[in-house]
């Protein structure tokens, strides 16, 4: 007696089935190690200089270790090369001593040498802006609002003083106008701080 053709073939079609999906090409392996693991978006830190009379916040990738000191003394350095090349100045002096920096929660203290005489408003600002985003680069740690940051900038015993605080700083606080970076370049103006 003759079986129908199509059983035959079933057995070989299973076989046949089986063997293309147990052999797909993936060999069996472990953890594969292949270098360094993602370490997220690095963090950038804003100065604060000059362009037509308009302050504006320009990005750098934050130095390490970082900190208000450290970017307060970047600030001073004034624009690099690239960011002259864009029109950037700045109304700081040049810095006779490195300055004093303190912070307590949401408020730093810039302190300046005696030889360097009362900031213009806009250095001022400069310097107010440049220290409230550095502080709240560090703010995961510390646990700050933007609109809470209160800068000082003084000179010893002083001489002159002047305070803003982080609202008045294009890019920082909520409303503020986007700042000027390598894709950018957006004005932003800033609002003079207050001296005493």
């Amino acid at each position: 007696m003759r079986r129908p053709a199509h059983r035959s073939f079933r057995p070989a079609l299973l076989f046949a089935t089986a063997l293309v999906l147990s052999s797909c090409g993936i060999p069996s392996t472990g953890v594969v190690e292949a270098g360094e693991g993602a370490n997220g978006i690095r963090a950038s830190q804003a100065l604060y200089f000059v362009r037509a009379g308009t302050l504006l916040a320009v990005r750098r990738p934050a130095s390490d270790p970082s900190g208000v000191d450290k970017s307060v003394e970047m600030l001073f350095g004034g624009p690099d090369a690239r960011e002259r090349a864009k029109g950037m100045t700045t109304e700081l002096p040049p810095l006779m001593a490195p300055p004093t920096v303190r912070t307590d929660g949401a408020r730093v203290s810039v302190e300046l040498s005696r030889e360097t005489g009362p900031l213009t408003d806009t250095a001022a600002a400069q310097v107010i802006c440049t220290a409230a985003d550095a502080l709240l680069l560090e703010a995961p740690a510390i646990d700050v609002a933007p609109t809470t940051v209160t800068v000082t900038v003084t000179a010893p015993d002083d001489v002159w003083r002047t305070e803003g605080s982080a609202e008045m700083c294009p890019g920082i606080a909520p409303t503020a106008v986007p700042q000027e970076t390598a894709e950018n370049p957006e004005d932003a103006e800033m609002p003079a701080p207050s001296s005493t």
